[in-house]
């Protein structure tokens, strides 16, 4: 049976700790037990079970909390409550519009630096892989050590689950097909589950005779059936490129691709020849 210490107790932090500090924790152990393996959860450690019950009832605990709080003292705290049951959905109404407005302001403004900063680079790179990945810059890194004529490398890393056990990884599911479909980007680095899902639909690049395509070693070449179109060679394996191996990635196959359409192409195909004779 769960108690205010125990709970806090698997969360690992103190009964003073705020709201905040038990949001930022749980979402670091929920990140933690999603990339662990099949092994599960160390020996002594919580279980994902337990973290979400201690969770769920700190939650649960602190919305009592504030409820009753708010519950009034007195006739005029009463007639102010009634009038606010009144008139709630028009303030909710307004506080949404509001919201909305601000939320709208705060991504074109977002967006239109993004988008500058893609421009100045010299390639925008997104991963999609099983795997979520927390620091992508040992990546860039190598990249551009291996190519000294670039500056910079915009990269966008997607936690992409193929066969999501809970609602989060059905979110970033969703997230991702949404996400391949309106963002534009150069390469793609994949593991082999997201290409099989992504590679078949046609959207990246035949690399047959493209500039720079034959120098890639013939057992590097992956091919996939694309819908309506046949066999195409569309991929790169570069399981084996250090500066994959930077990341730290679980073993397994990944496989580097470009979007038919990607505004870099030049540089995307320099960036595919590199990874593919990397040393």
């Amino acid at each position: 049976m769960l108690d205010k210490e125990k709970a806090y107790s698997l969360l690992g932090l103190d009964v003073a700790a705020t709201y905040e500090e038990v949001e930022k924790r749980y979402a670091l152990l929920a990140r933690k037990q999603r990339n662990l393996n099949e092994d599960g959860s160390p020996t002594g450690e919580p279980t994902a079970e337990e973290i979400n019950d201690a969770y769920n009832f700190i939650r649960n605990a602190a919305r009592e909390e504030a409820i009753r709080k708010l519950e009034p003292k007195n006739k005029t705290v009463a007639r102010i409550g009634h009038f606010y049951e009144y008139y709630r959905w028009y303030v909710i109404g307004a506080i949404a519009a509001i919201a909305l407005i601000i939320y709208m302001t705060t991504s074109i403004i977002h967006n239109r630096q993004a988008d500058k900063l893609i421009a100045k680079a010299d390639l925008k790179v997104s991963f999609y892989t099983e795997y979520d990945i927390q620091e992508p810059q040992p990546f860039e890194d190598k990249l551009l050590g291996g190519i000294p004529a670039w500056k910079d490398i915009y990269m966008v890393t997607q936690y992409s689950p193929t066969n999501p056990t809970d609602q989060y990884g059905m979110t970033m599911q969703q997230k991702a097909v949404v996400t391949m479909a309106a963002e534009k980007a150069d390469l793609y680095i994949m593991d082999k589950a997201n290409f099989d899902t992504f590679g078949r639909q046609g959207g990246f690049l035949d690399l047959t005779g493209q500039t720079g395509t034959d120098q890639i070693p013939a057992d590097k070449r992956t091919t996939v059936d694309v819908e309506d179109e046949g066999t195409q060679w569309t991929a790169v394996d570069i399981s084996d490129s250090p500066a994959l191996k930077s990341l730290n990635l679980p073993a397994g196959e990944y496989y580097a691709t470009v979007r038919g359409n990607a505004k870099k192409t030049e540089n995307a195909l320099e960036a595919l020849e590199y990874l593919a004779s990397e040393k």
